[in-house]
């Protein structure tokens, strides 16, 4: 219990900063609702499953493969300009009725490839596990300890964009009073843009 607690408290304010799944979980409760946002956000935390199992189980990808660590960094580049440039040009489009399923359905892909993509994942949880083996009482030694981390990591990933959602949510009619969807819309797809031309910078430098 004890090691889920510290563990979903890490992954909640680790996901605090603002990312792309962040901002897609924000954007997806102002334009689409509550729910579509949650799937979104449940999408997101698939990965944090994932690299969490692979994590406590020490297999070091990055180490052994580093070309896997490089392609991650390149692919996630693709995606944030696609997602960006989508964005801005559904905004600038007349509303249209948008089935409820294919909704579901897109918003849980879309958050689980921004997550699935983020080259930071896995050496993050690696290193939160490293600094575990110095307190015996968070050392993970059986499949209990195994089970409690990878929950903490999915569920407090989750818990935060929750809490992003309905702060949006609540604070909806604010945001369109001073901003029009359409413009948030085309916010949202530069921030987008403009993150992958900063991975690019990054990358190259």
């Amino acid at each position: 219990m004890l090691i889920f607690i510290i563990t979903f408290f890490i992954s909640f304010v680790g996901s605090i900063h603002p990312g792309p799944l962040n901002l897609s979980v924000i954007h997806t409760t102002l334009q689409k609702g509550f729910y579509p946002a949650l799937l979104l956000a449940f999408g997101g935390v698939i990965p944090e499953i994932i690299y969490g199992y692979l994590a406590v189980e020490g297999v070091m990808i990055f180490e052994k493969y580093p070309v896997v660590f490089q392609v991650m960094q390149w692919a996630v580049v693709p995606i944030l300009l696609f997602l960006g440039m989508q964005q801005i040009i559904v905004s600038r489009k007349p509303k249209q009725i948008i089935e409820p399923s294919k909704t579901f359905n897109n918003s849980s892909v879309k958050g689980f490839l921004l997550s699935f993509f983020n080259p930071q994942l896995l050496p993050y949880w690696i290193v939160i596990l490293i600094n575990y083996q110095n307190y015996s009482f968070l050392k993970i030694s059986d499949l209990s300890d195994k089970l409690s981390f990878v929950l903490g990591t999915s569920t407090g990933a989750f818990a935060l964009n929750y809490l992003y959602a309905y702060i949006a949510l609540r604070q909806k009619e604010k945001v369109f009073r001073y901003v029009n969807e359409g413009h948030f819309g085309q916010i949202i797809g530069w921030t987008f843009i403009l993150m992958g031309l900063l991975q690019v910078i990054k990358l190259l430098s």
